[in-house]
């Protein structure tokens, strides 16, 4: 997004007060000091919107949506942030200061290789399904049993065998050589020549929906990768994305769970197969930035992989990730064959739904799996066992949870859990793994994809300053988790108080903290913030919300069976019942909210 001049917006609001760009919109008139019409996001009879010039401020308080001029603006037109302040600066008769040079330059750069790939996805798809060229594709999905549903859901194509189609066609829709080169659609050594050549294409889509790579399996029987993705390129990170996640943002949503499997095909078959919530890591290996994005958007993750030996390698370091970061983790097995999706060619969707009926618990896995490979009757067996789970442990947060583990461990290995606490305790700093070690000095990229639920809604709200004060009443630093998102609260509180929030500079100003001032200044910078702020943010604080409460209800449970255990007097039990009943319909209520299923 182009970075506007603060100089230009304090113009456009010294020029023109809100109210005067609301009235262009609604009819408004005084009341109690405040200015007062019917909201036009909503149907009303009686007015509850209402609007602050002195504080260049609008709100709800029916349908709850606030925020500033451009806000408005913003809503009323269905723009982007860049095109409202275009919008208003005319009306102001403001000058607009664009990006300089070189972040144009970027920004031309990612927009048109988006452009890029939607318009290839799309040319891929057509071959595909309409042209005498994507014959060859056709028939290789029909015996692969892909319903042509699914062809349309993951926009399915194909690559021509045609080694100058896919050049001759860019440069029809002049691309420079320059672009193309930077694209990861062609060979580093031939840059006409494509990466891409008698291949079924997978488009790659972020959360948001964007074509930004490929992943394409062999046709031809004669290249050595079955399978290969596009590169790293200036909008393609593949440790920050995952195949089928666009697709399967409802579901999860919903539902709060995810299945992770390892191939595009798999993620197909299960989606053929009523499992909608089911995406696979573009490779075996989970990462933490895959890790973090999926927590945003879902509670627990059941692992699919393949029962090869590289599969089942990708499952335990998964579910150890996953541990890591507050995910429930579940597995499932598949007893009919290999992977998903050859049970669904060979014997059909309802066989792969019987064959997923019971998924295991992550730390059970484990446990079995490494009983299975050691003799548990031997110290040394033993030994080697509690070896194996140890990563998961160590990636266990709650002390509670990691001592009903050990507890559950000592019960299979048939020794004290003491001797267990003491051999964990006392080698515990030699076999941490670094999986989440985050770089003390260096500073890293901002990556929306990749940064916990509470940051992305705090550098929101910092790019729509407007809406702190509404928000702050709905959201306490005490509920947020990750530590640079209490930071930033911090400073947006100090902001308010001392009236200094308006500019930019201000809040960088205000940080001291290296990686945080870069993730803020990227921000600025960035388009999605300032995207329908008020909706993010409602369901931000809603989700956070929930996550306490779940967390309450959590520890209400362990008071209580341990009351219900040791004698507690009746008035103590009525009160944590009391307590539960509050929870519960608290917890009810915002999944009703947020759409997912209770």
């Amino acid at each position: 997004m182009a970075k506007i001049s603060d100089s230009v917006l304090d113009q456009i609001k010294a020029k023109i007060p809100i109210s005067e760009v609301v009235s262009d919109y609604v009819t408004l008139s005084s009341r109690g000091g405040r200015l007062w019409g019917l909201c036009p996001f909503h149907q009303e009879k009686t007015a509850s919107f209402s609007v602050v010039d002195e504080q260049g401020f609008y709100y709800c308080f029916s349908c709850k949506k606030g925020g500033s001029m451009f806000d408005f603006v913003m809503e009323m037109e269905k723009v982007p942030f860049v095109e409202a302040v275009k919008i208003l600066a005319k009306k102001a008769n403001v000058e607009l200061v664009d990006e300089n040079p070189e972040e144009k330059r970027i920004r031309d750069i990612n927009e048109t290789l988006y452009d890029l790939y939607e318009k290839i996805a799309g040319s891929f798809h057509f071959i595909l399904t309409d042209s005498k060229m994507g014959e060859k594709g056709r028939e290789y999905l029909k015996n692969r049993n892909v319903q042509p549903e699914m062809w349309e859901k993951f926009n399915l194509g194909y690559a021509p065998d045609n080694a100058s189609w896919l050049h001759g066609f860019l440069k029809k829709q002049h691309y420079s050589d320059e672009l193309l080169g930077q694209s990861g659609l062609f060979s580093q050594n031939n840059r006409t020549y494509p990466l891409f050549r008698d291949r079924l294409m997978f488009p790659i889509r972020t959360w948001q929906g964007k074509t930004v790579a490929f992943g394409g399996r062999d046709l031809s029987g004669n290249s050595k990768a079955k399978y290969i993705n596009t590169p790293e390129t200036p909008i393609y990170s593949k440790k920050n994305n995952l195949f089928g996640l666009y697709e399967s943002l409802d579901t999860i949503k919903k539902s709060q769970a995810a299945i992770l499997c390892e191939g595009n095909f798999d993620v197909v078959a299960l989606h053929q197969s009523g499992f909608t919530n089911a995406m696979a890591p573009l490779g075996t290996a989970f990462t933490n930035e895959q890790a973090k994005l999926l927590r945003r958007y879902c509670t627990s993750v059941s692992t699919l992989f393949d029962s090869d030996a590289a599969g089942q390698s990708a499952t335990v370091k998964t579910l150890s990730i996953a541990q890591q970061h507050g995910i429930e983790n579940t597995v499932l097995i598949l007893s009919l064959a290999k992977d998903a999706s050859e049970v669904v060619e060979k014997q059909g969707e309802k066989a792969l739904q019987s064959d997923l009926q019971h998924p295991i618990q992550g730390f059970d896995y484990l446990v079995n799996n490494a009983v299975n490979q050691y003799d548990v009757t031997t110290s040394k067996g033993k030994s080697l066992v509690f070896s194996k789970v140890r990563p998961y442990l160590d990636a266990t947060e709650s002390m509670i949870e990691k001592e009903d583990l050990i507890k559950r461990l000592s019960q299979v290995l048939k020794v004290d859990e003491s001797s267990i606490i003491d051999d964990y305790s006392r080698g515990r700093t030699k076999v941490l793994e670094p999986m989440g070690t985050v770089e003390q000095e260096k500073v890293k990229p901002l990556n929306p994809a990749s940064i916990s639920l509470d940051l992305y809604a705090m550098l929101t709200l910092v790019n729509n300053r407007g809406l702190y004060v509404q928000f702050r009443y709905k959201l306490a630093i005490e509920d947020l988790e990750d530590k640079e998102a209490e930071a930033l609260y911090d400073v947006l509180e100090d902001a308010a108080r001392e009236d200094v929030g308006k500019n930019d500079e201000y809040i960088l100003q205000m940080v001291d903290d290296p990686q945080l001032r870069s993730d803020i200044s990227t921000s600025y910078t960035m388009e999605e913030f300032r995207l329908a702020p008020q909706e993010i943010l409602n369901e931000a604080v809603n989700r956070i919300q929930l996550r306490n409460y779940e967390k309450k209800r959590a520890s209400n449970k362990r008071l209580l069976d341990i009351s219900l255990s040791d004698g507690t007097a009746e008035e103590g039990i009525e009160e944590l019942l009391r307590e539960k009943t509050e929870i519960d319909t608290k917890i009810s209520l915002l999944r009703q909210v947020l759409g997912q299923d209770n």
